[in-house]
């Protein structure tokens, strides 16, 4: 997967993205998660992993944000 930089003039003149959302509605679950499981660059988590998340609110009021 290559990288791309975006100047703010390109940012500017953006006509929208290229997603076939047509498709993208017609995708079952489990079409979703094959997806999802084959991609090598975003690994799923573990039950264990998810359970270890804390709630962005919880962490603002610990910080006093």
């Amino acid at each position: 997967m290559t990288i791309e930089k975006y100047t703010k003039n390109d940012i500017k003149n953006f006509k929208g993205d290229k997603t076939d959302w047509k498709r993208v509605e017609k995708l079952s679950e489990k079409d979703i998660q094959q997806a999802a499981s084959s991609d090598k660059d975003a690994p799923l988590i573990s039950d264990y992993d998810a359970n270890k998340f804390k709630s962005r609110r919880a962490m603002r009021h610990k910080l006093d944000l």
